[in-house]
C-alpha cells in the first residue's frame, strides 16, 4: 500500500500541497503583472496615474515628479518652460530636460534619411513662422525642398502660452516641445513653448 500512496519519494498529500501552492504563486504572479500592465497602459495612453507606483522625487522646476512601480520608473515632467510630458521606462531612465536642437532643414533631412521620425523625443527646433492659428493657438513652420520635394517638411505646433498674439508671420522662432506624430511630411509637436 505504500508504494500507491509515493510517487517518486513525494506522498500524495504532499503533491496536493505542492499543487496548491504553486498554483497560489501563479495567481498572484498573474494578478501582479494585470495590475502593473493597466497602471503602465492609464499612464501611457490616459495620461493618468500612476497609482501603484511610489514618488519618490518631486523636482524643484515646477513640479516634475519622480514615480517607482514593481520594474518600471514614470518621469511626469512639469517644468515652467520646458518639457511636460511623461515617460515611462525601466528604473535606468534619467531626468533629462535637454532637448535635442534642430534647424527645420537638418530634422527634415534627419526623418528622409535617418529614417528617424523623432516620436516621443524632446526637441527645440528653429525656423520661420509660415502661418498661424489664434483660435487653435499653433504655428506653422515650413522647410521646402528644391530637390523635387524630397525633404518637404510641414511643423504644426500646438502652443502652451497664449503669446501667439506676440509671434509674427516671416519671424524667426525656437520652438520646443515634444514631437507626437508624424504623417505625410507633416510632423505635430505639443506641449510647445515659443521664444
Amino acid at each position: 500500500m505504500q508504494t500507491e500512496e509515493k510517487l517518486e519519494g513525494i506522498s500524495v498529500e504532499e503533491e496536493k500541497k505542492i499543487k496548491k501552492i504553486s498554483t497560489i504563486i501563479m495567481i498572484v504572479i498573474i494578478v501582479i503583472g494585470v495590475l502593473v500592465t493597466t497602471d503602465i497602459l492609464l499612464v501611457s495612453k490616459a495620461g493618468v496615474g500612476p497609482f501603484l507606483a511610489i514618488r519618490t522625487k518631486v523636482y524643484n522646476d515646477g513640479g516634475t515628479k519622480e514615480y517607482y512601480g514593481l520594474g518600471y520608473k514614470v518621469i511626469k515632467y512639469n517644468q515652467k518652460v520646458g518639457r511636460r510630458d511623461t515617460v515611462i521606462g525601466s528604473w535606468g531612465i534619467k531626468y533629462n530636460t535637454t532637448p535635442e536642437t534642430f534647424t527645420i532643414r537638418d530634422l527634415a533631412y534627419s526623418i528622409i534619411n535617418d529614417n528617424n521620425n523623432h516620436l516621443g523625443e524632446f526637441i527645440r527646433l528653429t525656423g520661420t513662422i509660415d502661418t498661424k492659428n489664434i483660435k487653435n493657438n499653433t504655428i506653422t513652420i515650413k522647410f521646402t525642398d528644391e530637390e523635387e520635394g524630397k525633404y518637404n517638411l510641414t511643423v504644426e505646433a500646438k502652443l502652451l502660452s497664449k503669446n501667439i498674439k506676440d509671434l509674427n508671420k516671416n519671424a524667426p522662432v525656437s520652438l520646443i516641445g515634444i514631437v507626437t506624430d508624424y504623417n505625410d511630411k507633416t510632423l505635430i509637436i505639443e506641449n510647445v513653448f515659443a521664444e
